[in-house]
């Protein structure tokens, strides 16, 4: 087993999103900025085994505004659709949480510059690891609210019956 391309941590969708919708924007200089606002807390603790636990899903609407978009450069339809693309490929929880589709405004400022804002809802886990000097006190144990390395196999030994298949690498 190996460690995930990406630790997972608290706000995830929310940083990695952010980014694609940057990189929509290339070289055009318009002011990027995103938060976090409305969020739940849904206490559903899971043992994700020797890597850590997840204590909660936290569930928020994710703002995303692109001040002075200079729109005749720059479609805002390649950052919306940025923004989808990737939400389609990263966020596997959407349907298992019935989260709802992105929103999304236009706000024209003059005939060469709009402003976009995108609100998107995420659900993700809320992670802990253990700590010996952790701050939270949560069964007996010291934990640390901590990104942490999901584990996925690269290869599986299969044995059926009498014969061991080895399954090809991921």
């Amino acid at each position: 087993m190996s460690n995930h391309d990406e630790l997972q941590a608290q706000g995830y969708f929310l940083q990695r999103s952010t980014r694609a919708a940057a990189s929509a924007a290339g070289q055009v200089p318009p002011t990027l900025d995103s938060w976090m606002e409305n969020g739940t807390i849904r206490l559903e603790p899971k043992n994700m085994g020797p890597t850590g636990v997840d204590v909660a899903w936290l569930t928020y609407q994710a703002v995303f505004t692109i001040e002075q978009l200079p729109f005749r450069e720059l479609d805002p339809a390649i950052v919306l659709a940025t923004v989808a693309a990737w939400v389609q490929e990263h966020d596997a929880v959407r349907e298992q949480f019935a989260l709802p589709d992105p929103e999304y405004a236009v706000t024209p400022n003059d005939e060469k510059t709009a402003d976009l804002e995108i609100q998107l809802p995420f659900t993700e886990p809320l992670r802990l690891v253990e700590h010996p000097q952790g701050p939270i006190n949560w069964l007996g144990k010291r934990w640390n609210v901590a990104p942490y390395d999901i584990w996925v196999a690269e290869q599986i030994d299969l044995n059926v019956g009498n014969t061991a298949h080895h399954s090809v690498r991921a």
